[in-house]
């Protein structure tokens, strides 16, 4: 031993040794790990997309009457082996309604607090943000990670806490700059100001008073439902909530929009998909079992989100983890033409798998051209996995553009 190592204490060693672990796991991270950067050759990806124009024998759809017929088959197909059963459909009403001060809502103009019930008893909190000016406003539908206490600044006790069991870090405000630091500004709540400025609501509400985004607690939610799957049950709240828009003059029917990121992106697709009341959708990194072929074998498994998170889908998905499925994502996002897509991944987030989304969104376009509508759109920032001031500037653009 050296005169200098000898002088090197226990503490020093152990800061050492934690600083080498922390540059290797973000080595691996950011270099063989789902940080690694993704390159796409869109001309490629495209030439190999499968055609959601095709049907099970393989015969190509060639008119609208006939991708009516092919679009139901594709529904049930993708409740039988991905998603599974729905719960029954049950018009929401609304319990109680409270407007908030923004004083009392972190500062956050235009808050009403909603107590919604649909269903056999059926509860969730739903808090609409209204703009300023008159007129029927367009809505942006969300669903929030963490619950909507926790998706306005500063946490207020105004606005409810979720009703079900939901993660320990999601429940204490010392854990909010971790979220942002890893998964973007935007992660926990919307930029809210930024929304009414542009003349847009919001529709926001927590899936998890609906079926806990938890994996012991999930089941017996999912049974009183008569559902399968937390992606399938969440889709369903994001339609009682359009139940809710709907009876209210405040809000342009015509232009509801579904919006989501990552396992919200999946449920924004799938509500989109089944519900035409629904004018546009936004899915964002959504991956496995979302915008992103399962066919396409890279990224997040099957295997691994079936095991993670077993709530999520159709016990039947499980079937996938080595051949191709029956059914793909491809069809799901066909289904909401010829309404206006926008997939949105980032460059390095390749757990997400930007590539076999790109593929499916190809593969949706045939529909999107068949109807004669404008095709999907895919945007891709730099960064990783989260919700950034990119995102949201993406999203305004486009909706300017497809709603204005």
């Amino acid at each position: 031993m050296t005169e200098r190592s000898a002088r090197i204490g226990p503490r020093a060693k152990l800061a050492l040794a934690a600083v080498t672990v922390a540059a290797a796991v973000l080595a691996w991270l950011y270099y063989a790990g789902p940080y690694r950067a993704v390159a796409l050759d869109r001309h490629a990806l495209a030439s190999a997309a499968p055609n959601a124009l095709d049907d099970a024998s393989g015969v190509r759809v060639a008119t609208p009457d006939a991708w009516q017929d092919q679009r139901q088959r594709i529904v049930t197909a993708l409740q039988a082996e991905i998603y599974g059963r729905l719960p029954a459909r049950a018009r929401a009403s609304v319990l109680r309604r409270t407007s908030i001060a923004a004083g009392d809502a972190g500062g956050v103009a235009g808050v009403e607090q909603i107590e919604v019930e649909a269903g056999d008893r059926i509860r969730f909190n739903l808090v609409l943000v209204m703009p300023p000016g008159d007129g029927p406003a367009p809505v942006i539908v969300m669903q929030n990670f963490c619950g909507n206490q926790a998706a306005f600044p500063g946490r207020p006790h105004a606005i409810a806490a979720p009703r079900n069991q939901y993660p320990f870090p999601c429940r204490h405000g010392a854990f909010d700059p971790l979220h942002q630091a890893a998964f973007g500004r935007w992660m926990l709540g919307p930029p809210f100001a930024r929304i009414a400025e542009r003349g847009y609501a919001l529709a926001l509400f927590y899936g998890g008073d609906v079926v806990p985004d938890h994996a012991p607690a999930a089941p017996n939610a999912l049974r009183a439902l008569e559902a399968d799957g937390a992606i399938a049950a969440w889709a369903w709240t994001h339609t009682r909530v359009v139940d809710v828009l709907e009876d209210d003059p405040r809000f342009d029917h015509e232009r509801i929009v579904a919006w989501g990121q990552s396992r919200f992106g999946k449920v924004a697709l799938l509500a989109g998909a089944l519900d035409p009341r629904i004018d546009v959708v936004i899915a964002l990194q959504s991956g496995r079992g979302g915008d992103a072929l399962t066919a396409h074998r890279a990224g997040e498994s099957v295997s691994a989100i079936t095991r993670i998170y077993p709530h999520w889908f159709s016990p039947r998905y499980r079937n996938y983890v080595r051949r191709d499925p029956l059914i793909d994502q491809h069809q799901l996002l066909a289904l909401i033409a010829p309404r206006p897509l926008l997939i949105g991944h980032a460059e390095r987030d390749a757990w997400a798998d930007p590539q076999g989304a790109y593929m499916a969104l190809a593969g949706a376009r045939p529909a999107f051209d068949l109807l004669e509508a404008p095709p999907p759109r895919f945007a891709l920032r730099g960064g990783t996995h989260g919700i950034t001031d990119a995102d949201w500037q993406t999203t305004f653009g486009f909706l300017d553009a497809r709603l204005r």
